[in-house]
């Protein structure tokens, strides 16, 4: 047996756990402050515990479970992570900053199996899910280095890296409940966002599971024949079934929707397009968040121009909801939306 990953425990589990070592309930509690307040990895450094608590832990448990095996930085302050776990699979995360945030851009799952024609990570193919703690280590690990380098502290966390959040979905439920946690890295449920490319029983059942936090759909088309030829998912949930799942969710939870588009040129970007993204977008409470396409390896997908972009939105901004341009972070080191991606599957 290996030794417990004590992030994949939540502060119930966490107590079993210490109860199982002799120890009383409440050191869970001191330990959970070392792990999630101040991103302590090292047991002999939670001056708290106790020696004999400290030994204990030592043979039976640990903090950190994955090896950074690169780290760059973008010319704009972005900096993305590529990080190995303990069976030697390799996944990315990627760290935001700007003047008045710090975002972490977040990995559920090891490769992806949508199957996007515009993103990278689905080159992999699909992996296996991250666990709990795999996925709270990235927080963990980011929160360390912030706090280790300007003193600073995550405000958001995006889980729009690698994967499909939804197909991990108890996990990232549970992670963003120990994101918001009074006892847990205690950042605000609308600071926490989960992105995903539109699986429609999903969509309900994130609703009725994790209603307080923020949900984006990939939207990505106007139409049925461009969403599909873009994103294989509409195949199986078409914009009108889609369409359902997301008022449906509007109605269960009161929060307002937001639905990302990918700029294509000559393809999602089109004055057409952007008549019929409004006609979507008029009908529901959400906001649009358009995003330049981060040109990538096929000659036949690429970004629009500045002059195709400012005419889409015109005709966007006619509509009675908010339109936002996401720009780009990181392209130079593959951190932008869409870029994620590891050529190997393992690792030595």
């Amino acid at each position: 047996m290996g030794k417990m990953h004590l992030l994949s425990l939540d502060s119930e589990a966490l107590g079993d756990f210490t109860a199982e070592l002799g120890e009383p309930r409440y050191r869970s509690r001191q330990i959970r402050e070392w792990m999630l307040r101040h991103f302590e990895t090292d047991f002999e450094r939670m001056t708290n515990l106790g020696k004999k608590l400290v030994e204990k832990l030592k043979e039976t448990a640990e903090v950190s479970i994955l090896t950074a095996k690169a780290m760059q930085v973008s010319k704009d302050g972005t900096r993305k992570w590529a990080l190995a776990t303990q069976d030697g699979h390799v996944f990315e995360m990627v760290l935001i900053p700007t003047e008045n945030r710090r975002s972490l851009c977040v990995s559920s799952q090891i490769g992806c199996a949508m199957g996007c024609t515009f993103c990278r990570t689905a080159t992999m193919g699909f992996i296996r899910n991250l666990t709990l703690g795999e996925i709270l280590e990235q927080i963990l690990l980011a929160s360390r280095f912030l706090k280790e380098t300007d003193g600073s502290r995550l405000s958001n966390v995006i889980f729009m890296g690698m994967g499909e959040p939804l197909h991990n979905l108890e996990n990232v439920a549970r992670a963003c409940e120990t994101l918001n946690a009074e006892d847990g890295f205690g950042i605000g449920k609308s600071h926490i966002t989960v992105s995903t490319s539109g699986i429609v029983p999903r969509i309900r059942e994130w609703a009725a599971r994790a209603p307080d936090f923020k949900l984006a759909i990939s939207l990505n088309g106007s139409n049925n024949d461009m969403r599909s030829s873009v994103m294989p998912v509409n195949r199986r949930w078409n914009i009108e079934a889609l369409m359902d799942a997301a008022d449906e969710y509007i109605h269960l939870t009161g929060q307002k929707l937001t639905f990302e588009y990918i700029l294509i040129q000559g393809k999602t970007c089109t004055p057409e397009a952007a008549r019929e993204l409004r006609r979507i977008a008029s009908q529901r409470n959400c906001k649009i968040n358009l995003i330049p396409l981060n040109k990538g390896e096929d000659p036949a997908l690429q970004p629009p121009s500045e002059e195709e972009i400012l005419a889409f939105e015109a005709i966007l901004k006619q509509g009675d909801f908010e339109v936002l341009r996401r720009r780009p972070r990181g392209p130079d080191i593959l951190a932008a939306c869409g870029q994620l991606a590891i050529p190997l599957k393992k690792v030595a």
